[in-house]
């Protein structure tokens, strides 16, 4: 591993606080249910941090994964506008099929968000967001490898008074929000809350597919209910439902082409040329608000210099439904608590992207029509059930304390996905051998012997006019034993030791997949997963690939239900050590594993249709060292936390798209070396800064079978991607007093270094800009209780503009493209009233 570079960066932000900040000169502490238990945040030996329903508001955190903002060593990977995953400490998830485990777990009210769809859905009404990094698996489970996010709403107080709150913003493109929740007493033993929120805003981009018009339109909405009912002093049963539903526009992509334009068709591949091909002003990453001028599949140069420009053509579908209810019952037997969770949720998510750069208005043939080269259609279903047993021993200060349960998880689901090719949309294969690809290299295997020319004027453009898809049926079973104990060994050190034992089967009951013919077929057609049955209801089955025979057969579907089982016995856990240096400080050190549940592939080229090998993945592991310190100094006006940690990955579940292919992998090892350091301090009255820095180094240890020595994607020794050297957060506020009222400013900024995109050097895209985003907020209390709040905010202030995700198609249009960011200022009033 290589050391840490030195650098001085800026120290970043986190958060903010509410308006009593001016009359309180030390830090409020902040309990949190880390450990299931609520505790003091500056007690627990975790590395955690939590946040407040105003703060995340006041830092701009309207989605699940914005939360990524607010901490040093957070990413978020974005595959599409549906699919997201939080990263914590380089450790993630790198795929976008619905059926990819997170390595972060993520709960609502103690309940797995188990698809990554629900990441994109608004937050309202919370009452704190927890941050747990490193594995959680003893008392969370499985797919918490790097760590676990916990959102927990506000949950109605019983006796309380009737009370509420409205909170509407106007912003630029027309955003429009209004958020609104009540609680309603209902006698002595109940109460219920009601909260929601909508969310309205045009697009921003100008969509040069379709002759500049408007693009990214954004729309959801969200409600939540929640009733809390006390039959006795020692029995609490809390009941929740919550509906959600999201149709906005799909995310829009930027491309440059990579392909010779003097070369003719599918000719001269430049980008695999030396790193001057574009010029001498281009031996670095390119950037995606440049004039590149290759040209794509489609033979058209798609480079643009405007950030504003985007391309998105089809229909670009983005809808997303998400139905579901909890139940908790608490009871205490006075030495114990027993809790027990039942929870379902179904979703729905309807997806279309145009990873073609496609669908220029004037075609090829100058016929007006919409000229697609690659779209990527996902109609997909989910409806998950679990259930959790937990007993806990209520004496906090007590020797012995323990939690102990019982968790079932399961989920079915069904996927149905297509990737649509145009009648450009695939490259010849010849330029893959011009720029060194051999014949005889997997996926095509041709035998030894065979030139360039003759491979390529077998499999010519195989894909031309066609649709690969898969629809599979899924079934996820979890079952698991678990165990968590604190014992003071002496008054000030206490041993932590945390096991979960698990057993998970997954299952693939129906695996149906091929190609379809569409020459003929509507351009602006959506493959649904009922349009897809209907249109390859009398295909034939697939043959046999032969290395004599083109590697793609067009118009065929095989039905396999005879996959085998993916099944795992695992344990994971915890052994950690803890000792408080006075009543201020504590210091801790432990151990801990953590694991993700293995997958099956049904990529829609993945078929017995196509020469693309079918791999399902194993588990994964992640073992972690790690040293912390939490201190309370200054007579509470600062506190000061830090961690050192070392994390062996082994079996990392990765996905990738290059020269052989989508393949997905179980990469054999990696490590990763990371600090953290987080304050929060009171200088003077009124006044409160945030800070932290995080900082990584990580490295592919060993990609036996899979490494670039071998014809493989993954570069040994090549930093892991979405895994920045650097982030750094600062914030300060600051409050004024004018009379009986409050004036707060705030001003934040995040910085990330540049950060890898690819597993392997890959020029002109292997890494992610460097970035430093800054906000500011004005916010005024007033009214006799402050009950009125008056805000004003600006959002990237510098109009940083960079990539949310990169990739290398060349192999399928001949493009690399970008998913790129705002990438302006944005600007935005608010006024909450509470009652």
């Amino acid at each position: 591993m290589k050391k840490f570079s030195t650098q001085i960066v800026s120290f970043g932000l986190l958060l903010s606080t509410n308006s009593v900040l001016s009359q309180v000169a030390v830090l409020e502490e902040v309990m949190v249910t880390a450990q299931k238990r609520e505790e003091s945040m500056q007690d627990v030996p975790v590395t955690v941090q939590a946040f407040s329903g105003e703060q995340l508001h006041n830092a701009g955190v309207t989605q699940v994964s914005d939360i990524t903002k607010l901490a040093p060593n957070l990413n978020v990977v974005v595959q599409n506008a549906m699919s997201q995953h939080i990263v914590i400490r380089g450790v993630g998830t790198n795929e976008f099929f619905g059926n990819a485990p997170s390595s972060v777990g993520m709960y609502m009210d103690e309940v797995t968000m188990n698809s990554s769809y629900m990441s994109t859905l608004g937050l309202f009404d919370m009452e704190r967001v927890e941050v747990l990094r490193g594995p959680q698996n003893s008392l969370f489970g499985r797919n918490t490898t790097g760590g676990a996010v916990n959102y927990i709403s506000r949950l109605p107080v019983v006796g309380e008074e009737l009370t509420g709150y409205f909170l509407g913003t106007y912003g630029k493109h027309n955003l429009v929000e209004a958020e609104s929740a009540v609680t309603l007493p209902m006698g002595n033993s109940a109460a219920m809350r009601l909260a929601g929120k909508w969310h309205s805003r045009d697009g921003r981009w100008n969509n040069i597919t379709n002759g500049d018009s408007e693009y990214g339109d954004t729309e959801r909405y969200s409600v939540r209910g929640t009733l809390v009912y006390q039959p006795g002093d020692s029995t609490v049963i809390t009941a929740s439902f919550h509906t959600a539903s999201d149709n906005s526009d799909a995310y829009p992509q930027k491309a440059f082409g990579t392909l010779d334009p003097d070369a003719g068709g599918n000719g001269h591949l430049s980008i695999f040329d030396e790193r001057t091909v574009f010029g001498s002003g281009y031996t670095s990453d390119i950037r995606f608000d440049q004039q590149i001028d290759e040209v794509t599949s489609q033979g058209y140069d798609v480079s643009t210099t405007n950030w504003d420009d985007v391309r998105a053509g089809g229909s670009q579908v983005s809808d997303l439904d998400l139905n579901g209810a909890w139940l908790k019952i608490e009871h205490d037997f006075g030495n114990t608590t027993f809790s027990s969770i039942s929870a379902f949720d179904d979703t729905h998510a309807l997806y279309e992207e145009d990873n073609g750069v496609s669908g220029l208005t004037s075609g090829p043939n100058g016929d007006g029509v919409n000229q697609e080269a690659l779209l990527i259609n996902m109609d997909q279903d989910y409806s998950q059930f679990s259930q959790e047993l937990r007993l806990s021993s209520n004496d906090d200060a007590a020797r012995f304390r323990w939690i102990t349960g019982l968790y079932y998880f399961s989920q079915d689901s069904t996927l149905g996905q297509s990737i649509r090719f145009g009648d450009n949309g695939v490259l010849a294969f010849s330029p893959f051998f011009a720029g060194g690809f051999a014949p005889t290299d997997p996926p095509f295997n041709f035998p030894e012997g065979t030139t360039p020319d003759e491979a390529a004027a077998i499999i010519g453009n195989p894909l031309r006019n066609t649709a690969a898809f898969s629809i599979a049926e899924l079934e996820d079973r979890s079952i698991s034993l678990y165990g968590h104990t604190d014992y003071d060994i002496t008054e000030n050190t206490t041993l932590t030791i945390g096991l979960r034992y698990t057993e998970d089967t997954k299952s693939n009951p129906s695996y149906y997949g091929g190609t379809i013919d569409i020459t003929n077929k509507a351009q602006n057609l959506y493959y649904s997963t009922p349009v897809l049955q209907q249109l390859s209801a009398d295909l034939p089955p697939c043959p046999e690939i032969s290395p004599t025979q083109p590697p793609f057969t067009i118009g065929c579907a095989n039905d396999n239900r005879d996959r085998p089982d993916i099944e795992s016995e695992e344990v994971g856990g915890k052994i950690g050590l803890s000792h408080h240096l006075g009543s201020d400080t504590l210091l801790f050190y432990s151990y801990s594993r953590g694991f993700k549940s293995g997958k099956f592939d049904v990529e829609f080229l993945h078929t017995d249709a196509t020469p693309f090998p079918q791999r399902s993945l194993d588990v994964e592991i992640l073992d972690v060292f790690e040293l912390g310190l939490k201190s309370t100094m200054l007579d509470g006006r600062l506190q000061f936390n830090g961690a050192i940690f070392h994390n062996t990955w082994k079996d990392q579940q990765v996905f990738n798209v290059g020269a052989n292919g989508p393949e997905f992998h179980n990469l054999p090892e990696s490590e990763i070396v990371g600090l953290e350091l987080e304050m929060k301090w009171v200088p003077a009255d009124s006044w409160l800064i945030n800070a932290g820095l995080g900082l990584l180094d990580s490295e592919i240890t060993d990609a036996s079978g899979i490494s670039t020595d071998e014809g493989g994607e993954f570069q040994e020794g090549h930093e892991l991607p979405l895994s920045p050297e650097t982030t750094a957060n600062l914030m300060v506020i600051k409050d004024i007093e004018l009379g009986s009222n409050i004036l707060t400013m705030q001003v934040d900024g995040r910085y990330q270094s540049a950060a890898k995109a690819k597993f392997k050097e890959s020029f002109p895209i292997d890494e992610y800009e460097a970035r430093f985003v800054t906000n500011a907020r004005a916010s005024y209390f007033f009214g006799a209780t402050q009950q009125y709040q008056a805000g004003l905010f600006l959002n990237n202030l510098t109009e940083e503009q960079y990539c949310l995700e990169k990739q290398d198609l060349h192999a399928l249009v001949g493009a690399f493209y970008c998913v790129p960011n705002q990438g302006e200022r944005q600007w935005g009033i608010d006024f909450r009233a509470s009652f």
